[in-house]
């Protein structure tokens, strides 16, 4: 095990970081899919596909009227809200087909209009480039769509360059694809944008999209991302402001330029990652890309996230308790971990039977986050499992202590009050 990289605190920041708060999710991003009547099902359901298995993300769909639409003529979809009572959205995806069942409703273009004002990426599959060139979004760009639709979306829109052969093009806040199954590749191409390539990545491992090429695309890098790689980040941020209210940057940029500059810039690397870690919700993620810009520099640092909890689930809750404690002792604001990374591999072991070790990780993370109802949620449900009915009851019994003061949403704290009123009221019958 690697030493760790000592650094100056008091005596009394050890016992300070023993007791960890209970970590909040961070709201995920709202992604609206447009749906109409004749909508091509891939062009729809291919993005849905990759926004909807990917943490971070939250899909709805979205319709120019809240009523069913049939998508080839076969499958009905209904939409969860229309223009009217749509929520502000981080991202818009307008899919291919028939758009020419609502290209020329004005209020459906008014509202594209509108909404790019405040929507971080507004993305097209196939003909759906139609409405967005109809919104005026495409002017002065280059874009691409379906190989049938090149030449009619030029004649349209004679102020952009339409490319043919590229699965995407990234122009910042407005992306355009290929048809049909690009706009997966899109969608791919947008959680890499917001969360890095590694999570791009695994999202199309989990969907077994192997023909995914994350090059595919043609990416129109941004004069601050590239002043990044030439002058630094702190030169870049004084250079350049945010525009009309949009991001400057999307945080898996930079996380991936970071990435980039392990090898040639470590210390910039370093700059970038301290700075997403200001800038965004902390991640086990983060601290292993700045644990390598350390090593890099000849630094030395707890071990990466990914090590720590393979050891953690092969049921060595010892050496992960040391580390742990080394770690908040010299490093206090690390994460190595997070309370869901200890919970599920708590739930690994006792589904591979390893009962003890999965016990003591459950009783592990109600030491760290003793205010986290899921942390005794889940020591409940393990104590019910083995027949263990007191302590399981006494558990369920804290989770309910915790709900008041646990910040969650309303259908949130009901759902865990219903399964610990459920669980105390048939362990307590049970003999």
């Amino acid at each position: 095990m690697k030493n760790f990289l000592k650094i100056a605190l008091l005596f009394s920041s050890f016992f300070a970081t023993q007791f960890l708060p209970a970590q909040t999710v961070e709201k995920p991003l709202s992604v609206g899919i447009f749906a109409y009547p004749g909508v091509e099902i891939l062009d729809f359901s291919g993005p849905s596909e990759v926004f909807g298995s990917t943490q971070g993300f939250k899909p709805f769909v979205v319709a120019f009227k809240k009523e069913p639409v049939v998508a080839q003529g076969f499958i009905t979809i209904t939409p969860e809200f229309s223009i009217d009572d749509c929520p502000p959205t981080d991202i818009l995806v307008f899919p291919g087909g028939g758009t020419g069942s609502v290209m020329n409703e004005q209020k459906l273009i008014d509202w594209i209009k509108k909404r790019a004002e405040t929507t971080q990426i507004i993305m097209s599959v196939c003909t759906g480039a139609g409405l967005l060139s109809k919104a005026g979004l495409l002017d002065g760009k280059e874009v691409t769509t379906f190989h049938e639709y090149i030449a009619g979306l030029q004649k349209v829109t004679p102020a952009a360059k339409v490319l043919s052969g590229v699965r995407f093009v990234d122009n910042g806040q407005v992306i355009t694809t290929a048809g049909v199954s690009a706009g997966i590749d899109g969608a791919l191409h947008v959680v890499a944008k917001f969360k890095g390539g590694a999570a791009a990545k695994a999202t199309a491992f989990y969907m077994e999209y192997d023909s995914w090429k994350p090059n595919s695309g043609k990416i129109i890098e941004t004069a601050f991302l590239r002043d990044v790689r030439e002058l630094g980040l702190e030169a870049s941020l004084k250079k350049h402001q945010p525009v009309a209210g949009l991001p400057l940057f999307y945080p898996g940029e930079l996380l991936d330029m970071a990435a980039d500059l392990l090898a040639s810039k470590p210390s910039e690397s370093e700059s970038i990652f301290r700075f997403l870690l200001k800038k965004t919700s902390p991640t086990p993620t983060l601290y292993d890309g700045l644990g390598k810009s350390f090593e890099k520099q000849g630094k030395t640092v707890p071990p990466d996230s990914h090590s720590f909890l393979e050891k953690l689930t092969s049921g060595d809750i010892a050496w992960a308790k040391s580390v742990h404690q080394k770690t908040v002792k010299y490093q206090p604001d690390w994460l190595l971990f997070t309370e869901k990374d200890l919970n599920d591999a708590g739930y690994h072991l006792m589904g591979r039977k390893n009962i003890a070790p999965a016990l003591e990780i459950f009783k592990w993370v109600t030491e760290l986050f003793p205010t986290s109802p899921n942390a005794w949620d889940s020591l409940s449900e393990f104590y019910e499992a083995q027949g263990e009915n007191a302590r399981a009851i006494a558990a369920s019994e804290a989770c309910l202590a915790q709900l008041p003061a646990a910040g969650f949403d309303t259908q949130r704290k009901e759902m865990y009050e219903k399964i610990s009123k459920d669980r105390i009221e048939k362990l307590k019958v049970k003999p």
